[in-house]
């Protein structure tokens, strides 16, 4: 049989009570006691609202009187004619007869008081009114004036309220006008301030603008505007007449009535609950005798539920707290019947979906080896990492931080925004560079992203941000780049040593030029030397032959000796000629010798350059290695620049020594020539004695076998320095050779040189490239 649903059984206990027979009776009687009860007492507002309204224009009409009556009487016109004392006494009168003014005063047509007292025995003669609205008024052609307001009187602190009549002649022309000045207050402490409606209402007056003008309770609030209070707005808008409003939670009632002289409210408020309390107290008896009914019908309700319904759901409100507050093992212990065991079961299987996916994300997060925390929509930490405590240093217990501020865990300042908070507001994936500074004052470079997740419905649940340590990435970047920029200065360096170096090169190279066509012009001199040498050698050993035939014959040798002495000035012309060229040729190795000099110095530049480019190369390859990996490549074109600089002194010291010899064989060879010219002179003044002794053979023929003989060993001599002087030439000769040779070799040297400083240029251009030490380290 089909067990009864709960709500059959509910329906069924609700039937048998008679609580919605007995609720309808109490609202009924309840409703119609409080209508009418309030309508009597809304009633009662707007009649009081209305009396007070008419003894407002009551009074306001009784100032009007008094002040037509002061601007009818002739002493108050003689002010105006310029006699003002009569009005003065008349004003000092009608302030000591009227106790409730606070001053009488005239004025004339520039809005200056002519003649004024005030209560308190002021004069008030000379003061300027011509700003007031109703000055203005009258002297605009307006009779009778009302101040649109009240206000506090200028020479005190009465609350005082102006009606001002105009003053003109007997024909009528405007004299100025007359201002009687009630003291505002004394009419409202008997008029206003002590209506009373129960304890919580009373009256207060409005003008038209909104400004409180009268309140018995507060009277800091007179003079204030309150156009913006809502009842202030349905008093304005209405004028005439009650309506409700709510005031500081409070319900109230408020009767209004418009005075009609100046157009301000009166108004009238009372407290709802007081105005009905007694319908409230009828209502109360009835209601205890509804509940009374309506409790049987209860107690037979809670008796069935209580067994069928309450049980089980107690049982159920336990289960669903344990598991609520975390416990998924709890236990659904109980008796459930019809839709509750059904409930039940999907309650258990509910509770075991939510322990496999609760223990699956809760395996998730803690097998997250980064360092990692979650914010909850609220900006406060939801979850956290050992990992994240460790990284920023957070010594407490991982727990103590679930529930703070996301600021005042990262950044220690619950009031700065983190980059979790952003991606909560933005609802979008955030990631930045940060630099942090741990407690222990580490300074940390960390990489922090962070992105918003939702549950199935598409709520925000918070954000998720991983930490990353970027600082010893950070700091090795820093290195390579201060590295580069090290090695850019080196290069720079370098490249400006390889102009040096291919300067220098040019110059050397020029110069060896000059010296190699230098030599090679000593050398076709010598070979000019030599040639003349031995000319001279086979004309000495004609000499000598000649001079052993003319001892046969004396006419013969007479005739020889004229030849003889003709042969003899050739010779001495050639040896002439030889001298010269000697000479020539001195200066010649003279000059080879300088250059070769300067061309050592500029040999002692190039070395000095070649081992400044060595050290630079080796200062590149050392900071090349102190990069590690990401400078191989630059210590690879620094080995280059070193086996270069090392070649250049190489070839270097090979042009210096070539130089060198050079120099000596340029040295050598001056001291043969100069030894050369020496023998030349000793020829030279042999041939002349030569020729003094042919011109005595022609003389004296008797002597000429002995000077035959003379002639004979003085060409042997001769043909002997000859002989010397044409192996001088040749010595020289061979000199020029090697020194041309040496040249040659010392231009070959410096076109290395030049090519390796160009090598080392083009390396150093490559290193400077647009990629610059980056790809060399690439």
């Amino acid at each position: 049989m089909r067990q009864a649903g709960i709500t059959t059984i509910i329906a069924a206990s609700v039937a048998v009570t008679i609580l919605a027979g007995v609720a309808g009776l109490v609202l009924y009687a309840a409703n119609s006691s409080f209508t009418m009860v309030q309508a009597v007492q809304e009633k009662s507002l707007a009649q009081a609202a209305a009396i007070s309204a008419q003894s407002a224009e009551i009074y306001l009409k009784g100032t009007a009187s008094v002040a037509e009556s002061l601007a009818s009487q002739d002493a108050i016109r003689e002010a105006f004619a310029g006699s003002p004392a009569r009005a003065q006494e008349r004003l000092r009168n009608y302030v000591d007869a009227y106790k409730d003014y606070f001053s009488f005063f005239l004025f004339d047509a520039s809005g200056t008081i002519i003649a004024g007292r005030t209560s308190e025995g002021k004069d008030l003669t000379g003061g300027d009114r011509k700003e007031r609205d109703y000055v203005k008024a009258i002297l605009a052609g307006q009779d009778l004036v009302f101040s649109k307001s009240v206000f506090k009187a200028t020479t005190g602190n009465e609350l005082i309220y102006v009606v001002a009549k105009a003053v003109r002649d007997a024909n009528g022309k405007l004299l100025g006008g007359v201002a009687a000045c009630p003291l505002w207050n004394r009419f409202t402490a008997a008029t206003i301030d002590p209506i009373r409606f129960g304890q919580l209402g009373y009256g207060f007056m409005l003008d038209d603008s909104g400004h409180m003008i009268a309140h018995p309770l507060d009277k800091s609030l007179l003079l204030q505007d309150v156009s913006q209070v809502e009842s202030t707005q349905k008093a304005l808008a209405q004028r005439d007449g009650t309506f409700d409003y709510d005031w500081k939670g409070e319900s109230k009632v408020m009767g209004v009535s418009r005075v009609p002289t100046t157009g301000w409210i009166v108004c009238m408020s009372a407290d709802t609950n007081e105005m009905t309390a007694m319908a409230a107290r009828q209502r109360s008896v009835l209601m205890g005798l509804g509940l009374a009914v309506a409790a049987l019908a209860v107690l037979v309700i809670v008796l069935i539920n209580r067994r069928l319904v309450l049980g089980p759901l107690l049982a159920l409100n336990d289960f669903t707290r344990q598991v609520g507050s975390g416990n998924l093992s709890a236990t659904l212990n109980g008796s459930f019947r019809a839709e509750l065991a059904v409930f039940a079961d999907h309650l258990r299987q509910m509770v075991g979906e939510l322990k496999t996916k609760l223990g699956f994300a809760q395996g998730v997060l803690n097998g997250i080896p980064s360092p990692c925390g979650i914010v909850g929509p609220d900006f406060n930490m939801l979850w956290l990492n050992k990992e994240v405590c460790d990284l920023l240093e957070k010594r407490d217990a991982r727990e103590s931080y679930i529930g703070l501020r996301s600021g005042a865990f990262y950044n220690n300042d619950a009031s700065r925004q983190t980059l979790s908070d952003r991606a909560i507001q933005e609802r979008q994936p955030l990631a930045a560079e940060i630099d942090y500074a741990t407690p222990s004052g580490r300074k940390l470079r960390i990489a922090v992203r962070t992105t918003p997740f939702y549950d199935l419905d598409s709520n925000l649940l918070g954000s998720i941000s991983f930490w990353t340590d970027l600082t010893q990435i950070h700091e090795q970047k820093q290195h390579i780049e201060e590295q580069n920029v090290v090695i850019a200065q080196t290069a720079a360096s370098a490249s400006a040593v390889a102009d040096r170096v291919a300067a220098a090169s040019e110059e050397l190279s020029a110069q060896i030029e000059q010296s190699s066509r230098g030599a090679e012009e000593q050398n076709g001199r010598v070979q000019e030397t030599a040639t003349a040498v031995e000319e001279m050698n086979a004309t000495i050993m004609e000499v000598a032959k000649n001079a052993s035939a003319t001892a046969g014959s004396a006419e013969l040798a007479r005739d020889k000796a004229r030849h003889g002495a003709q042969l003899v000035a050739e010779v001495e012309t050639a040896v002439a000629s030889i001298r010269e060229e000697a000479v020539v040729l001195t200066d010649n190795m003279q000059s080879l010798g300088q250059q070769a000099q300067g061309i050592g110095a500029i040999m002692e530049v190039i070395s000095d350059i070649a081992d400044q480019t060595n050290l630079l190369a080796l200062n590149a390859a050392i900071e090349a290695a102190r990069a590690g990996e990401a400078g191989r490549g630059f210590a690879v074109v620094a080995d280059e620049v070193r086996k270069l600089a090392e070649k250049t002194m190489n070839a270097t010291k090979e042009v210096g020594q070539a130089i060198s010899g050079i120099q000596r064989g340029t040295s050598d060879a001056v001291a043969r020539v100069e030894r050369a010219v020496s023998r030349v002179a000793t020829a030279s003044d042999l041939a002349a004695r030569s020729e003094t002794a042919l011109a005595e053979i022609v003389t004296v023929v008797e002597a000429a076998g002995d000077q035959v003989r003379a002639i004979a060993t003085a060409a042997e001599q001769q043909s002997a320095t000859s002989e010397e002087i044409n192996r001088a030439v040749e010595s020289i000769s061979s000199i020029a050779a090697e020194t041309s040779q040496a040249m040659h070799q010392s231009a070959q040297a410096v076109s290395d040189l030049a090519r390796q400083a160009h090598d080392l240029n083009s390396l150093m251009a490559q290193l400077r490239g647009t990629d610059g030490p980056q790809k060399a380290l690439s």
